[in-house]
């Protein structure tokens, strides 16, 4: 908007939506504006600064400067945020409240947000206060449901959640995410509804994921779901998994792990992950340090948001562990 005049509109946009509480058509009716041009409106009102947003118990998180910009160096990151480790304040929940930011930044701007399952995508959920995004915004699984985890709720429940807060609509992943053989996942993934659900979680330009350390709390209960024969088990181990993001396991060098594991997901897989615009990958706690260093080699994410115990040690073991081609 480049007249005083229609700066003066979007101020008065800006004012009715955020001060007086109206929705977009209210303002449309108001300002005798289509909806869709109130939403641009408002868009263009944050993305310019004239409206910053500040959410209460995240701007005060005291975040490291220095281990962010080192993150940021040293991997292909387009931004890195590294909560300071002060207890007693649970890590994961500070971790989850920098996701939260980084949703009320970036969300307003997609059109299509996935999620996966796990603690800290769960815990971001939690802290999620209600703010209204687009009409038009979807929400999409980008795996199958985990609803035996008792560590967060599943896929579904996840979605319908944050529509909930966000006044959007939901969709939904009707499959598990693990399945016990390889002929069950080519039996699902040949159904219409499965191929569907995995067409809309890869149209996604906007990803929230949680990075899984393996053999630790989420991770390590994938596996567990997948009932491994002795001699898989086997293959797998020498296959040197460190951790997962969508159930897909990755080595040090973030190659992807092949079977057993990878032919009883149903979900995106490592490749069409890092297709999406953004992709936002959460940790929490120095023992995922492998699993994060695997994850940030697997070229998927574009922003990471840890605790420093983690990013220093991330970092580390960088340094000691060298880059190999898979």
């Amino acid at each position: 908007m480049s007249t005083r005049r229609d700066r003066q509109q979007l101020v008065e946009a800006a004012r009715l939506y955020y001060l007086e509480g109206m929705d977009q058509g209210q303002i449309g009716k108001r300002l005798q504006l289509s909806r869709s041009t109130v939403s641009r409106m408002l868009s263009e009102a944050r993305e310019s600064g004239l409206v910053k947003i500040t959410i209460a118990g995240v701007e005060h998180i005291d975040r490291n400067r220095d281990l962010e910009s080192a993150l940021m160096s040293t991997f292909t990151l387009s931004e890195a945020l590294v909560c300071e480790t002060q207890a007693p304040t649970p890590t994961l929940r500070d971790v989850a409240r920098l996701g939260v930011r980084a949703f009320a930044h970036r969300a307003p701007r997609a059109s299509r947000i996935g999620f996966s399952w796990g603690t800290t995508v769960g815990a971001l959920i939690d802290e999620l206060p209600e703010m209204e995004l687009p009409e038009q915004t979807r929400l999409i699984p980008l795996v199958g449901g985990m609803p035996t985890l008792d560590t967060a709720p599943s896929g579904n429940t996840n979605m319908e959640v944050v529509a909930a807060k966000c006044s959007v609509t939901a969709d939904h992943f009707y499959a598990p995410a693990i399945v016990e053989s390889p002929l069950t996942q080519q039996a699902m993934m040949s159904e219409t509804s499965v191929r569907e659900a995995l067409e809309r979680a890869a149209s996604c330009d906007l990803a929230f994921v949680g990075i899984g350390g393996y053999q630790y709390q989420t991770s390590k209960q994938v596996v567990t779901a997948m009932k491994l024969a002795e001699d898989e088990v086997a293959t797998l181990a020498a296959s040197q998994p460190v951790g997962d993001m969508l159930g897909r396991y990755f080595d040090i060098q973030g190659c992807p792990v092949g079977a057993p594991t990878a032919d009883r997901v149903i979900g995106l897989d490592l490749e069409a992950l890092a297709r999406i615009d953004v992709v936002v990958g959460l940790a929490s706690g120095k023992e995922k340090a492998a699993g994060v260093l695997g994850a940030l080699r697997t070229g998927a994410l574009d922003l990471l948001i840890v605790d420093e115990q983690l990013a220093a040690a991330v970092l580390a073991l960088n340094s000691r562990s060298p880059i190999r081609s898979c």
